[in-house]
């Protein structure tokens, strides 16, 4: 009886090879596609400018005093830089009424609720107008070096106001206060975006 023979079944070395070379490629070719098909990763979007946005700037985190600006390119009054300054800035209400004034280098902020309407805790005040206004209207100003604008549009909060109270008006000292603040000068596009803090001695 005849037996077959190594090569009839196929098992020669050369035929061994070709199996082995075919699954080398098969392996290959699924790594290769594997790697093809990982999500590459996300680019982290642009901040998107000309909004009024309060939220905390990566410049101002951080702060115990002072006053932090961020001006667009274009925008009038901080001229497209980034100013930080950390002295303590000096706060008074203005007449007894809730427009609390804020001094701190060559830099004059002016926020006010609005008659009757005193600085609330988290309490945000959009569509501010050019400080002064009448009545319950609220309002801001801005000026750097004397340099001012003709019209305002701007939005602003305050975190830890702590001050003497007597009925709706705000009285004098001012003791705490973490402001960040939106606006844009004369109508312009670009936006002026701040924080302005005060910490408890």
């Amino acid at each position: 009886m005849s037996h077959p023979t190594a090569e009839a079944a196929g098992a020669t070395p050369k035929n061994a090879m070709k199996r082995i070379c075919t699954i080398s490629l098969c392996i290959i070719s699924l790594f290769i596609l594997l790697a093809g098909c990982t999500s590459a990763p996300t680019a982290t979007p642009a901040p998107q400018t000309g909004v009024l946005s309060l939220d905390i700037q990566p410049a101002c985190k951080g702060m115990m005093d002072g006053l932090c600006i961020v001006s667009e390119p274009g925008e009038l009054l901080g001229e497209g830089n980034t100013t930080v300054l950390t002295d303590k800035p000096v706060a008074t209400f203005l007449n007894n009424t809730t427009a609390l004034q804020i001094k701190i280098g060559q830099w004059t902020l002016v926020f006010d609720p609005g008659e009757n309407t005193p600085f609330s805790v988290g309490m945000t005040f959009p569509n501010a107008t050019l400080y002064p206004q009448t009545g319950s209207n609220v309002s801001m100003s801005v000026e750097n070096n004397g340099n001012k604008c003709d019209s305002v549009e701007g939005i602003f909060t305050d975190d830890i106001l702590q001050t003497g109270q007597n009925g709706d008006q705000q009285i004098n000292p001012v003791t705490s206060f973490d402001i960040r603040f939106a606006m844009r000068c004369n109508k312009e596009t670009p936006v002026l975006l701040g924080r302005v803090k005060l910490s408890q001695p």
